[in-house]
């Protein structure tokens, strides 16, 4: 795909310190603004104190934030059986409220408005949250949301993990995606993990290791444009622990890749193969 025309005015729009980094360092030093939008978690009081810290020693002079508690919502997803919300993903599992996650949906649109007037192009979070964030996929409703009045053109990360997969395989079929592929900026990346770990805010693995390339795909749904029967999706695969729930307890599992691909890919298959049958009679 050619690139020119998609580093003009853009900007990224980050969930948490530390996910710019994961999913955008290629673009990290290239864009005009980095904004980080969730800083506070009110069950971990030094969090806020040690992301601010880390914003204020940061590298790069071009990230700012909103400020915003957590929902603390993670863990009430079921990710077997997810439900996309006009707030985001439903949060099924009532020990956790989901009164501050719905709230959130608001204080972010309503502050994103005024910080994406005039970009061009915005780069954020996918629709199935990387590796399954419930904050992550609610950011991309927020700019998704925004974008149908502001007409900026929406870019979302290619990573993808076996605790999204589903939701991903979802969107398969209601999307046509164009991409770009760049070089991950790995000297950038660790300096700046070297900075959240030194303020006990790094969330991420400690053996994470950057890929070489990240994709970043144009946001393209299919309402007034032609179906494609084929495509190619770069997707960044992760493997992530997760809990599933047994007819007993909780119970870990790393298998579900393979189990969801199976049944989703055939559902996909199946559907064009209709299609490509209807398109024979016609002809």
């Amino acid at each position: 795909m050619n690139t020119s025309g998609i580093f003009e005015k853009f900007v990224i729009v980050s969930a948490h310190p530390d996910d710019e980094v994961l999913w955008f360092s290629s673009i990290l030093d290239k864009v005009d603004e980095i904004i980080v939008c969730f800083l506070g978690v009110k069950s971990e009081p030094n969090a806020r104190v040690n992301r601010q810290r880390s914003l204020l020693d940061y590298p790069l002079k071009n990230i700012s934030c909103l400020g915003l508690d957590e929902s603390e919502t993670f863990y009430g997803v079921d990710w077997q059986n997810p439900v996309r919300t006009p707030h985001g993903i439903e949060i099924s599992n009532k020990k956790y409220p989901d009164k501050a996650y719905k709230e959130n949906y608001g204080k972010l649109k309503e502050q994103l408005k005024e910080k994406l007037s005039g970009y061009y192009n915005v780069f954020t979070h996918n629709p199935w949250g990387e590796y399954g964030s419930d904050e992550h996929i609610q950011i991309y409703r927020v700019v998704k949301d925004l974008q149908k009045k502001m007409n900026f053109n929406l870019w979302f990360s290619n990573y993808v993990s076996n605790k999204s997969f589903k939701l991903m395989l979802d969107y398969f079929n209601k999307h046509n995606f164009q991409h770009v592929t760049l070089q991950t900026n790995k000297k950038l990346a660790y300096t700046i993990k070297d900075l959240y770990k030194k303020n006990d805010c790094w969330t991420w693995y400690d053996d994470w290791e950057w890929l070489d390339e990240e994709s970043f795909m144009k946001d393209m749904t299919l309402e007034g444009k032609t179906k494609q029967h084929s495509r190619i999706l770069p997707m960044n695969l992760i493997k992530v622990w997760l809990p599933i729930k047994s007819k007993k307890k909780f119970k870990f599992f790393n298998s579900s890749v393979s189990k969801i691909v199976t049944k989703q890919s055939k559902k996909v298959l199946h559907a064009l193969f209709k299609d490509k049958k209807s398109i024979l009679r016609e002809t």
